[in-house]
């Protein structure tokens, strides 16, 4: 797989750091899909959803989502990939994001029929601009506390397009209509 370059500057609190070298957020998306031995369908709906600000949210939630299933997640892609969706929302306007200092945490809300939000706890991430990074800072946001990741590869085929029975298998020979995804 070759993810297109996508690159971002990480906004660095002052005194923290000698470099503000660009971070190749594609090849640190690509190391955490070769870490959970993602197959070729998802790999193909991360490509597509690192074109959008949106995309970029929901493929940071799927692969934090993923953590569970490895011995050692590796979380290189979370700043730099949550960094490129708020700067790329910024642009195309399919995500608002907003940092709680109090909690920790950015957080996204998504620009759809849906009102989803999503949310990033950063505060081990602390020499990041968080506030730089934000379009919005807000103490005491009120986060709906709704589990976004029991849904996540389900959001991240949606870049592709794929319908839905395309990637699912049926869990049983019973026609319970409970179905599994395949990650």
């Amino acid at each position: 797989m070759s993810i297109e370059e996508h690159t971002v500057v990480i906004p660095r609190k002052e005194n923290t750091t000698t470099s503000n070298d660009p971070v190749d957020v594609s090849a640190l998306v690509e190391a955490a899909l070769d870490k959970i031995d993602a197959d070729e369908p998802t790999r193909e709906a991360a490509e597509a959803a690192l074109e959008y600000s949106d995309g970029c949210v929901v493929l940071a939630n799927y692969l934090n989502s993923q953590a569970k299933r490895v011995e050692r997640m590796d979380y290189r892609f979370k700043v730099p990939l949550i960094v490129m969706a708020a700067e790329m929302a910024r642009e195309d306007g399919g995500a608002e994001s907003i940092y709680d200092p109090e909690e920790g945490a950015l957080y996204f809300e998504l620009n759809t029929d849906e009102n989803m939000q999503f949310s990033f706890h950063v505060y081990k991430d602390w020499t990041v601009d968080w506030e730089a990074v934000a379009d919005v800072v807000e103490h005491g946001y009120p986060w709906s506390g709704v589990e976004n990741q029991v849904w996540a590869l389900d959001w991240l085929m949606d870049y592709l397009e794929v319908p839905t029975d395309e990637y699912m298998i049926d869990s049983s020979d019973e026609d319970d209509d409970e179905h599994y995804s395949r990650i």
